[in-house]
């Protein structure tokens, strides 16, 4: 029963606009030690559901792993030992900043709220912050700081169509979403180009949903390199709105194009390996990979491997790439950079410098969707968040 509420509340919050979601820093690491600065406004330090505390601008606190439990210091007082805190803000506008000292990472700014509890052997981190202020912070991470409203609206969108449809992802672990690229990038406050929270706050509540009103897979990626990737290409699984789309807006940008060259011998014994026999019966002539348009395999008579493999194994920057020789090596001249499927983050940034609006964008890179506020999606197709 308390899941089934806990659920509720969760969506109630939603819904209501007050829109917290609870986001787990530095996931990718076991965090033992961390400082935490008052960046701004005042917050109350609650422990056992008691404010022992409150901080002010310029104020640190030192907070340590020790035998299951989180030592707290101040730079006077020792508060003792706790298995939760929490620096909750005193306003919405106060902002703290976040040091890992062991291990030893960079410190990240952020909005609003910080609960730490201790597990076994590390701290979890739990940013607890408003859900239009943590999508400013993706699309931040996520596309950089200097493209036009247009891109920012588009992408804003698509993050939060992502966010939205995974709340529960980390249900397990205490928290919705994690900061790295196994949910969304999320560096911390969006402090670069205010046109971001702009973006996000002028489609407040968008997604994207297909014509059954499910919540789209929210793909993009840096460039496409002149043509998308159908999803089944990659993923095994297919979706009628994540077809190819030739996408003339991705050309001639950053990431259009990429080269690198690798070994003849080393190419022909990876093909054996992965089952290419033909290979050995096949003059070396013809080994080399062409694609005019993006292909889901390569081919040598009637053995095949996946394209999306072959990108994996050798580290390249996307699956879309020819191959020629060059002396005892291979010098592979590739198009596009990331998995290819859904939005070219470039091209929509192109589409968005030649005039077009962020509803142009998304429908252009994805077929047949609906944009739509999520408060309006069928209970079928919201989250099942549970804590």
């Amino acid at each position: 029963m308390r899941l089934l509420f806990v659920l509720f509340i969760a969506f109630q919050l939603l819904e209501a606009g007050t829109q917290p979601v609870q986001v787990g820093l530095y996931q990718d690491q076991l965090v033992n030690s961390a400082v935490v600065y008052c960046s701004s406004g005042s917050y109350n330090l609650v422990a056992n559901g008691d404010i022992i505390s409150r901080l002010g601008e310029g104020d640190i606190l030192y907070l340590t792993h020790e035998d299951g439990r989180v030592k707290v210091l101040d730079s006077e007082r020792d508060f003792g030992y706790f298995q939760t805190i929490e620096l909750t803000g005193i306003s919405s506008e106060c902002v703290f900043r976040v040091r890992p000292i062991q291990p030893e990472q960079e410190s990240r700014m952020y909005d609003d709220n910080l609960v730490v509890k201790a597990e076994d052997r590390f701290m979890t981190l739990v940013n607890q912050v408003d859900f239009d202020k943590y999508l400013a912070g993706v699309v931040e991470a996520e596309s950089g700081p200097n493209a036009g409203k247009e891109f920012y609206k588009a992408q804003s969108i698509l993050c939060r169509t992502y966010a939205v449809k995974n709340l529960d992802r980390h249900q397990s672990e205490g928290f919705s979403l994690c900061d790295g690229t196994h949910c969304q990038a999320y560096k911390g406050k969006s402090v670069y180009n205010t046109k971001i929270l702009e973006a996000i706050l002028e489609t407040s509540g968008m997604v994207l949903a297909d014509y059954n009103f499910k919540l789209i897979t929210a793909a993009y990626h840096s460039n496409s390199g002149g043509q998308t990737q159908k999803a089944s290409d990659v993923w095994l699984s297919d979706t009628e709105y994540l077809q190819s789309v030739i996408d003339p807006y991705s050309l001639h940008q950053s990431s259009a194009k990429w080269r690198d060259t690798i070994s003849f011998a080393e190419w022909k014994s990876y093909l054996l390996k992965n089952g290419m026999k033909s290979v050995i019966k096949i003059p070396d002539e013809i080994i080399y990979v062409e694609q005019m348009r993006r292909k889901k395999y390569f081919i040598l008579d009637k053995d095949s491997i996946r394209m999306a493999k072959i990108r994996e194994d050798w580290g390249f920057r996307s699956s879309f790439f020819d191959m020629f020789p060059e002396g005892d090596s291979i010098l592979v001249w590739g198009k596009g950079f990331g998995h290819g499927i859904g939005m070219s983050q470039e091209g929509a940034m192109k589409m968005a410098r030649d005039g077009f609006a962020y509803q142009d964008i998304l429908q252009f890179y994805f077929y047949e969707v609906r944009l739509m506020d999520y408060r309006d999606l069928p209970a079928s197709s919201r989250p099942m968040v549970k804590f």
